[in-house]
């Protein structure tokens, strides 16, 4: 009896220990991991900002579960604006001319408009790129020059003047500066009526109804390249040779989405109810274009009068200010 006892019991310690080694081998052998992937978000407004989350990844055992959440990172890519030189003889500062007359240069800070007498950063045989609507051109000009006479503006004499248009305009300007004038949109429009409305009810705020309002010339344009479009447009019908005559209009305005508004902007107009007391003027934009190397575009607009014509650099200097001419010249009695 007692050996019999001694042999089961020598069975049930075997059958233990067996029991114990198996069970510890199925616990090693029933883990399991679940990868949970979260969403990864991009959104891009002006600049490029991208948020991307690590996986999240659990890992189930008998003895418990542990989860693991990889870090969560923001990279906001900065806006840069790459400048393509252009060979050619520039200017130490980039000189804007038009052919009656310098209006002044970028000092590499702020604008300085050309007056009488003023000695020009040039010293003849610079080149120059052409500011002008749908051209890409480059001249050549000589020193300080007197032009406009009795008006005796201080300029330079280009080798290809005529191509910055001819009076009453459009009419560009050129500029002795190496970087790309045209960094971003400027493209012409085809209307369906929307800007034809938006010129008519300008005219009739400032007293002529006008049904369909000739529309000279309809731009998108891009200034800041922040990626939101402005629209620049002139609306036009007067008399030949800008005599006045009753009914005779010419405005130019931008659109421009402001804090989230759209905002109208006028640059310029003319609108004859009294021949006899108001003038006649012909506005135009002839370039949008980069003029002080910073990457974003100003506005050049000529402005044709009876005998004359001028030319500035409007720039749209902040949501506060607006737009602010900067520089400009003219010729004309």
């Amino acid at each position: 009896m007692n050996r019999t006892i001694l042999i089961l019991g020598g069975v049930l310690a075997v059958l233990l220990i067996f029991l114990i080694f198996f069970l510890s081998s199925r616990d090693d052998g029933d883990t399991t991991t679940t990868i949970v992937a979260l969403e990864t978000t991009s959104t891009t407004i002006g600049g490029e900002e991208t948020t991307t989350t690590g996986a999240q990844v659990t890992t189930s055992t008998d003895g418990g579960t542990t989860t693991t959440t990889g870090e969560s990172t923001t990279t906001t890519a900065q806006e840069t604006t790459t400048t393509q030189s252009v060979s050619g003889d520039w200017a130490d500062e980039p000189l804007v001319v038009a052919g009656f007359g310098a209006l002044g240069w970028w000092d590499g800070s702020s604008w300085v408009q050309v007056s009488g007498g003023d000695a020009l950063p040039v010293v003849g045989g610079e080149d120059y790129q052409v500011a002008v609507l749908d051209l890409s051109a480059i001249t050549s000009g000589s020193g300080q020059e007197i032009l406009c006479e009795p008006v005796n503006n201080t300029g330079v004499i280009l080798t290809d003047e005529e191509l910055l248009g001819d009076w009453p305009g459009p009419y560009g300007v050129a500029i002795s500066a190496p970087w790309d004038l045209v960094p971003h949109v400027v493209e012409e429009l085809e209307d369906d009526g929307t800007y034809e409305g938006f010129a008519a009810d300008l005219l009739a705020d400032r007293g002529l109804v006008v049904g369909e309002p000739e529309l000279k010339q309809l731009l998108r344009v891009d200034l800041e390249g922040d990626g939101v479009n402005e629209v620049i447009v002139v609306a036009e019908d007067v008399a030949e040779g800008l005599i006045p005559v009753e009914g005779d209009y010419s405005i130019i305005f931008m659109r421009k989405v402001v804090e989230g508004d759209v905002q109208t902007l006028v640059l310029g107009e003319a609108i004859v109810l009294d021949p006899g007391t108001q003038f006649s003027a012909s506005f135009a934009v002839g370039a949008v274009a980069d003029m002080s190397g910073d990457g974003k575009m100003e506005i050049i607009m000529s402005t044709g009068f009876f005998e004359g014509i001028s030319v500035e650099v409007i720039e749209y200097v902040n949501d506060d200010l607006g737009t602010v001419s900067q520089i400009q010249t003219g010729c004309g009695a």
